[in-house]
């Protein structure tokens, strides 16, 4: 839109007093050529030419892009149909190549708040509604950053993303990630270097690139090993092992926390609270504290298994459920053997797979995967090696997310190095058939030889593509504050 007085084609007789005119007129000018220059006009010769002078001059050093984002809440306030009324006499032609010019302007403008060349203010006064608006484009959408950084790399193969912003979370590893609107990844907790335990929350704008940490109070004392599952929008943590649990004779439950991810970041409802919860009439006292264990969503219930008692150490065969609408626990029957550091996930919100992990020093299977149905109450191992002899080899602390029919298995560790390889697993073939079916998907890659790496997948709106994305880590040089992404092909996506 051009300046305000120099509008043709609009009914009304006054477009806007004077002073918002020399407003609207100072800030395009500092949007368009920087803070006021130049020498002030005489007020006898030129009296409006000084006012002009003396508008722009106020605005000081404010950015050319806050100029922009003023100007166009003046000219919004006033009209809330300004869209309609600068298309109004276009043709088609003309109009399409108006929104292409402002929606590359939009992806630059969010490049550099992403870089940090807007400055903190900037970023912090970015909302999701705003992220949000860039979904209007399938070039700009909630994805964006993630498609142009695969714009010209190959399929399945993983890349290490660049950090944008000044301001990156700790590295760390054994955290908890959650993916929400598919357009962030919230990842929070873990233990950092030097095995700092820690208890803050980061947000990855995946239409950008830019972290933001929100700061938030746990409720409780910081913590490693936790896990997490969401439903709906919250996001449920069972608290891991903490330093506080050094009382030998103390008894420590498994403590709830949940936080709605969806809630404005501004507002006081972005904050964890504590959950209060109970028991069923079959136990008499909740599960104990524990650490490296899974929280696994299906439907609207989620399961806790395994992991390691924080008061004694034991590896634990337990499985509860937990349900968050009623806030109550029940124990359900053990498993096949105690375990910790698994990776688990679930099938048709009836069946929960486990595999891997450690009892103690020892490494589980991880080829043969353990299965327990919801409905029957019962739990079985579907265990067979594959004809082509793809089959992971026993490992722990290993990343995992579910794709579709596909289980993404991914790094670990198997007590001396680092595991560099990832498979995926037939997930139909196993609730289907009671077969194991493993697949290679990548090997010999440095990028994804750690333990304690979160697991995430989002799908691109614009091109269906799906990206995996891990986080964090710990490698043989410490933790990580690495993000690997790796696009699918199209086969592997479904």
């Amino acid at each position: 839109m051009s300046r305000a007085h120099d509008a043709d084609g609009v009914e009304d007789a006054v477009l806007f007093d004077e002073d918002k005119t020399l407003l609207l007129d100072a800030l395009e000018r500092q949007a368009s050529r920087g803070p006021c220059q130049g020498t002030r006009p005489w007020d006898l010769w030129d009296p409006a030419g000084a006012l002009a002078y003396d508008a722009w001059s106020m605005l000081g050093n404010i950015s050319p892009e806050r100029a922009m984002e003023l100007y166009c809440e003046v000219i919004s306030s006033r009209y809330a149909d300004w869209f309609d009324m600068l298309v109004r006499g276009m043709s088609e032609k003309q109009k399409r190549a108006m929104i292409a010019t402002a929606k590359e302007c939009a992806l630059e403008y969010y490049r550099a708040l992403a870089s940090g060349a807007l400055g903190e203010s900037a970023r912090l006064a970015q909302t999701k509604d705003a992220r949000r608006a860039l979904a209007f484009n399938s070039s700009t959408g909630p994805t964006a950053f993630l498609d142009e950084m695969f714009a010209s790399a190959a399929d399945d193969e993983f890349v290490r993303l660049p950090i944008l912003s000044k301001v990156s979370p700790r590295a760390r590893s054994g955290h908890m990630s959650a993916v929400v609107d598919g357009d962030t990844i919230f990842f929070s907790h873990g233990r950092g270097s030097r095995s700092r335990l820690l208890g803050d929350l980061w947000a990855f704008d995946l239409a950008t690139g830019a972290w933001a940490e929100r700061k938030l109070q746990w409720p409780g004392s910081t913590c490693a090993g936790a896990a997490s599952a969401t439903i709906g929008s919250k996001l449920y943590a069972f608290r891991g092992k903490s330093a506080d649990d050094c009382d030998v004779d103390g008894v420590y439950s498994l403590t709830v926390s949940a936080i709605d991810l969806t809630a404005d970041y501004a507002s006081k409802d972005f904050k964890w609270t504590h959950v209060r919860c109970e028991t069923s009439d079959e136990v008499s006292t909740p599960p104990r504290a524990r650490s490296g264990h899974t929280s696994t969503a299906i439907g609207d219930r989620i399961f806790i298994f395994g992991g390691v008692d924080a008061k004694t150490g034991d590896d634990l065969d337990e499985l509860w459920e937990f349900t968050p609408t009623t806030t109550v626990w029940k124990k359900l029957a053990n498993g096949t053997r105690p375990r910790s550091s698994h990776a688990a996930t679930s099938v048709d919100e009836r069946y929960l797979l486990v595999c891997g992990g450690s009892t103690g020093n020892e490494l589980c299977d991880c080829g043969a995967v353990d299965v327990y149905d919801v409905v029957k109450g019962e739990w079985g191992t579907v265990d067979g090696d594959n004809e082509d002899g793809d089959r992971p080899s026993p490992r722990a602390a290993h990343a995992s997310v579910a794709i579709g029919n596909q289980w993404f298995v991914i790094g670990g560790g198997d007590n001396e190095n680092a595991t560099q390889d990832a498979y995926t697993f037939d997930l139909r073939a196993c609730v289907d058939e009671r077969k194991c079916r493993w697949t290679l998907f990548a090997e010999s890659c440095a990028l994804i030889g750690k333990e304690g790496m979160s697991a995430s997948a989002v799908v691109s709106p614009s091109s269906k593509r799906v990206f995996l994305l891990l986080h964090g880590g710990l490698n043989e040089k410490g933790a990580v504050c690495d993000t690997i992404a790796c696009r699918l092909a199209p086969l592997a996506s479904h």
